[in-house]
C-alpha cells in the first residue's frame, strides 16, 4: 500500500513537472523564435524528471554529485515555479492588452531573475517572532521547525544553534522536520546540535519518515536531543506532550486519549502538522505547537497549501486552547522563500496577574 500511494505521489508530481516545464520552454522559445529542435526536447526532460531521478541517485549512491546534481535541480523547480507564474499571468494580460512580444519578453526574464535573486537572499534570513501566552508558570521558549537538514547546510543549522543562544530559552522545542533524505546525514552533519546549552525536545514529522524513523533515532542519538514520541514529559512545572507525525488526519485524536497526562499542568502539545487541534482542545492542552506549512515557502504556493490546511501561520485561538503554526526555521528543496520567511519562535509563558 505504501509503494502503491508512493508510486501514485510521483506520477502525479512527475506529471505535473512535464507539462509545467513543457509550458514554460514552449513560449520562451517562442517568445525568443526558436525551433523545438532535440534540445528542446532533452532539456525538458532533464527539467521535469531531475528532480526526482537525482533524488533516487543520491540516496541509493552515496555521491557528492549527486547532492550537487539534487539541489541544481531544486533550484530549478523554485525558478521554474516563479515562471510558470509569470507567464501565465503575462498571457492572461496579453489577451487583453495586446502588447508587443518583442518587450514584453524581457520583462518577464527580468521579473522572473529579480524574484528568484530576492528569494534567495530572502531564504538566508532568520526572523525571531515572539508570543506571549497565559500560564501558571514563567517561562522562555524556543520552537525551531521544519529546518530540514540536508536540504539545508551545517552553516545553517549552526546559525539557527547560535540565535537560540543569543534568545537564553529554558526550553528548546523542534516541532518536527529537522532532518531531510537529502545530502549527507551523518552524525557529522548534525554536530552542531551538541552545542546546544538548553534541553531540547525533539517529535517527528514527514520527512523523518521519509527518511526512515530507525535511521533516525539512531542519528539523534549522537546528539542532546531528547525524542518524544508519543510520550508525556514534565519539565519545570510544564507538561510536554510529542506525538508522532503520520497521514492519519485523526493522529492526535486516535494517540491523545492512551497518554497518560495530568490535566490540571500547563500542557504543551508537539505534533508536526497542523491538524487535531480540536481533539486537543477537547483534551485540555493549552498551547499546540506545529509547523509542516512552511507558509507556502514561494508565492503563491500558499493556495495551494491553504486547499489542505485551514490554518497556514501564526496564533490562532481554538476555544480555551492556543495553537501556533511556525512558518519554518529552513526550507525544503528549492533554497528560496518569497511571501514568507524563516522563523524562529520565542514563546513566552506569562503567569496571570
Amino acid at each position: 500500500m505504501r509503494w502503491l500511494s508512493f508510486t501514485i505521489f510521483i506520477s502525479i508530481f512527475a506529471g505535473i513537472c512535464l507539462g509545467g516545464y513543457y509550458y514554460i520552454l514552449a513560449r520562451l522559445f517562442s517568445f525568443f523564435k526558436l525551433k523545438q529542435n532535440l534540445y528542446f526536447w532533452l532539456l525538458l526532460i532533464v527539467l521535469a524528471f531531475g528532480y526526482i531521478i537525482f533524488s533516487i541517485l543520491e540516496r541509493r549512491i552515496p555521491c557528492g554529485i549527486f547532492v550537487f546534481l539534487l539541489r541544481i535541480s531544486a533550484i530549478g523547480l523554485g525558478v521554474g515555479w516563479l515562471f510558470l507564474v509569470t507567464l501565465l499571468s503575462h498571457d492572461l494580460l496579453y489577451l487583453i492588452f495586446r502588447f508587443p512580444i518583442s518587450v514584453s519578453r524581457w520583462a518577464v526574464i527580468v521579473t522572473v531573475v529579480s524574484l528568484s535573486l530576492y528569494s534567495f537572499i530572502n531564504a538566508m534570513r532568520l526572523e525571531i517572532k515572539s508570543v506571549h501566552v497565559s500560564a501558571p508558570v514563567d517561562m522562555k521558549i524556543v520552537q525551531l521547525s521544519d529546518i530540514h537538514r540536508g536540504s539545508v547546510s551545517r552553516r545553517h543549522l549552526r546559525r539557527l544553534i547560535r540565535k537560540t543562544h543569543e534568545l537564553k530559552p529554558d526550553v528548546v522545542l523542534i516541532t518536527g522536520d529537522l532532518l531531510d533524505p537529502a545530502g549527507d546525514l551523518s552524525p557529522k552533519s548534525l554536530e552542531p546540535l551538541n552545542e546546544l546549552q538548553h534541553p531540547a525536545y525533539w517529535i517527528s514529522g514527514n520527512h523523518e519518515r521519509y527518511a526512515g524513523l530507525n535511521t533516525v533515532m539512531t542519528l539523534l542519538e549522537s546528539t542532546s536531543i531528547i525524542p518524544l514520541r508519543n510520550k508525556v514529559v514534565t519539565h519545570n512545572g510544564i507538561q510536554l506532550i510529542g506525538i508522532d507525525d503520520s497521514e492519519d488526519r485523526n493522529q492526535v485524536a486516535r494517540i491523545l486519549p492512551t497518554l497518560d497526562f495530568d490535566p490540571d499542568l500547563f500542557t504543551i502539545l508537539m505534533y508536526h502538522q497542523p491538524e487535531g487541534y480540536n481533539a486537543a482542545a477537547e483534551a485540555g492542552v493549552n498551547l499546540m505547537l506545529s509547523g509542516h506549512t512552511h507558509n507556502g515557502q514561494i508565492w503563491p504556493f500558499h493556495w495551494v497549501v491553504r486547499a489542505r490546511f485551514q490554518y497556514l501561520r501564526g496564533l490562532h485561538h481554538i476555544d480555551d486552547m492556543v495553537l501556533y503554526i511556525s512558518t519554518g526555521s529552513g526550507t525544503w528543496g528549492p533554497p528560496m522563500r518569497l511571501g514568507s520567511r524563516n522563523q524562529i519562535t520565542v514563546h513566552h509563558l506569562q503567569k496571570n496577574d
